[in-house]
């Protein structure tokens, strides 16, 4: 570091649940990990849901996950060399959670997949959106 350089900020934490929450300077998110699922919220301001609340999420993530892989091998079907089981990865997505009751399933990080994502809107326990994108 030069004379006039300073120190980067670190990230805030909090710790409330049993969970460490940590705002992301970088990507201006909170973030967390509960059950080995990463969850995300966009904005300064954060309202965490119960661990009630992140287990209904789970629950309707695994009960939705043959429907959403299903739909994901449809997207991938016209792709040459794409694989469905390569590393994939998910991330919940909980900005609009406290406001709307929705929250979004990010699927992506599979080694063919390149930088694609596929994003599953679910809303009252049943998908409502996807999209698709880089």
């Amino acid at each position: 570091m030069g004379l006039f350089s300073k120190k980067p900020k670190r990230n805030p934490v909090v710790h409330t649940q049993g969970l460490r929450l940590e705002y992301s300077i970088d990507h201006a998110w909170w973030e967390f990990t509960h059950q080995g699922v990463d969850f995300i919220s966009y904005g300064a301001s954060f309202t965490c849901p119960s661990r009630e609340q992140m287990s209904f999420i789970l629950s309707d993530i695994e009960k939705l996950k043959p429907e959403m892989i299903k739909r994901l091998a449809d997207g991938w079907k016209d792709w040459k060399g794409i694989k469905m089981n390569d590393g994939e990865t998910i991330c919940v997505n909980l900005t609009d959670f406290q406001s709307k009751g929705s929250f979004e399933v990010s699927w992506s990080g599979g080694s063919t997949w390149g930088d694609m994502g596929i994003d599953f809107i679910i809303e009252d326990h049943a998908i409502t959106d996807v999209a698709c994108g880089d």
